[in-house]
């Protein structure tokens, strides 16, 4: 008798993320992508109609966190194991996940092969899966250190062009380097306004809060002026009818073209 194939419904607003999740998925025998979720209220929709027997799901999505997603699973019945994706490694928040019920999490970049791994894992509702918590809330940052600081900017450079961020605007320079030690140093993310912002403004002679107003002003200039088509691609800003779209914020913004430029890079898996 063929086994039962492990039902994942994905949840990330970084649709290319997204779409290379859905291309490894597609070619493991012994799983299936049902859906895919950008928002945190599409994720729970999904959940109820396709009942699935896993969810991984990203922290920071939009309209309603990873964390309101999982209460919401609380009040679902045979709700799905789930598996945590962020981009922020912080102690408090994964061992609320924990007692939310997530069976595991994973630090953005993470290795393709490991999430399938525990897709499979923990894939299976009644299966068995690891209980000693060394293994199960193990997580997997992936370093970037073969990669010159010259072919990080060409990648930075080459995705600001196509989005269209100022480069004439004082914060251009802030930004590119802020997201390229976030490639480089991927704990510095915890917390940017102690410790990325003020790394960016000794080497400018700066202040951490005049990078933080640059940076800032940059990113809306972009969104308001740039590319608004590629920027809503890329960032998942797409608003519901009636809602204003709004341009991601510095720390969402420096996360997700980290992410992207490791992804492109392959530096991931």
């Amino acid at each position: 008798m063929e086994e039962k194939r492990i039902r994942v419904v994905l949840a990330d607003n970084n649709r290319e993320l997204c779409s290379i999740l859905a291309e490894h998925i597609g070619m493991q025998e012994d799983m299936e992508l049902v859906a895919i979720a950008y928002d945190g209220l599409q994720a729970v929709e999904l959940i109820k109609e396709y009942k699935p027997d896993l969810l991984i799901l990203d922290i920071t999505m939009p309209y309603l966190d990873g964390i309101g997603v999982m209460e919401r699973l609380a009040e679902i019945p045979d709700a799905p194991q789930v598996i945590v994706l962020t981009a922020f490694e912080q102690e408090s928040m994964v061992q609320r996940l924990i007692a939310m019920g997530a069976v595991y999490y994973m630090v953005k970049p993470f290795d393709i092969k490991t999430l399938l791994e525990r897709i499979r894992q923990f894939g299976h509702q009644n299966g068995d899966y690891i209980k000693d918590s060394s293994h199960k809330y193990k997580a997997l940052p992936v370093q970037s250190k073969g990669t010159s600081r010259h072919q990080l900017e060409l990648e930075v450079t080459k995705i600001f062009h196509e989005i269209g961020i100022p480069a004439h605007f004082r914060g251009y320079a802030y930004l590119r380097d802020a997201i390229i030690l976030a490639i480089q140093e991927e704990d510095i993310l915890g917390n940017i306004t102690k410790n990325l912002y003020p790394r960016i403004a000794e080497k400018y002679n700066s202040t951490a809060s005049g990078v933080e107003s640059a940076i800032r002003h940059t990113i809306e200039i972009g969104w308001e002026r740039g590319n608004i088509e590629s920027f809503k691609k890329m960032f998942g800003t797409e608003s519901p009818q009636g809602v204003s779209a709004r341009f991601p914020t510095a720390a969402s913004f420096i996360a997700k073209m980290a992410d992207r430029i490791r992804l492109q890079l392959k530096l991931s898996y």
